[in-house]
């Protein structure tokens, strides 16, 4: 592979580019940051996170990369939204009964444009979590009555449960309304189904003139797989499931010896 054909670099960021401690190597990216952006080659931040959160870790960048938040629901490029998609209200309703019935109501929460919401009586264990993840979040009595907002997504975290089985059966309600996808550490994404990281990237690929051979992506779960299959230079980190280091076409190290950025000066930088 010639450096010069990549012209797009996209990372997800739980368990691909932040490290265990949910950090990454702050001097080592500046260096490889500088080196993309003096080549022209664009950066991507994407995640099924929130925006807020996605950005607070790019201080010094945020307003020069583009970042897909919420799994391709909301996308910014250059501190501009550019593309921002949400849930039918009835669809909304009808998962949160769903949820109601299967007791899990507790481990959910949902994102909005403006917050994030869950439900007060939720563990603190969850509470803990979901915060850790999400800048803008309130605190509701019911998840059955919502705040006037435009859903994009809703996360479960589910520790004790079958996590395939819960998917599918979610999968068989949703009616192709919308779509559960595991997104690992137990946790499950409910996004709309025409929704993903990988139609995220063509979406940003057809705007900027890019093949999908210039693309390089990194990736861990399964809510990275249309991503990686869609990238021509594809990488599972070390560690990821099967499905995922079977849609990706190698393998990067592990995020805790900041494989990304290790893979990135090795193929693209040297």
């Amino acid at each position: 592979m010639q450096q010069s054909t990549i012209k797009l670099v996209a990372f997800d960021m739980d368990g691909t580019f932040l490290n265990s401690q949910n950090d990454y190597d702050r001097k080592r990216f500046a260096r490889v940051w500088r080196q993309l952006h003096e080549r022209g080659i664009r950066v991507v931040a994407i995640s099924g996170n929130q925006y807020q959160q996605i950005k607070s870790f790019f201080p010094d960048v945020h307003d020069q990369m583009t970042i897909v938040s919420e799994v391709g629901s909301v996308i910014v490029e250059n501190g501009q939204k550019i593309v921002e998609y949400h849930f039918e209200l009835e669809t909304v309703a009808d998962l949160i009964a769903l949820l109601a019935q299967k007791n899990l109501l507790h481990r959910c929460s949902i994102s909005g444009l403006k917050a994030l919401y869950f439900a007060q009586s939720a563990p603190e264990d969850f509470k803990k979590l979901i915060t850790k993840h999400n800048y803008e979040w309130q605190e509701i009595e019911d998840l059955r009555s919502l705040p006037d907002d435009d859903f994009t997504i809703l996360t479960l975290d589910v520790p004790e449960m079958d996590i395939r089985a819960l998917v599918k059966d979610l999968n068989a309600i949703g009616k192709g309304r919308a779509r559960a996808v595991s997104s690992g550490f137990n946790f499950i994404d409910i996004v709309q189904p025409d929704v993903n990281k990988g139609t995220a990237l063509h979406f940003l690929a057809q705007r900027w003139q890019i093949e999908a051979s210039e693309i390089m992506a990194f990736g861990d779960s399964d809510n990275d797989l249309e991503m990686l299959a869609y990238a021509e230079h594809s990488y599972a980190m070390l560690g990821s499931p099967e499905s995922v280091c079977q849609a990706a076409k190698f393998q990067a190290p592990s995020n805790d010896t900041s494989g990304v950025l290790q893979v990135i000066e090795e193929v693209v930088l040297s």
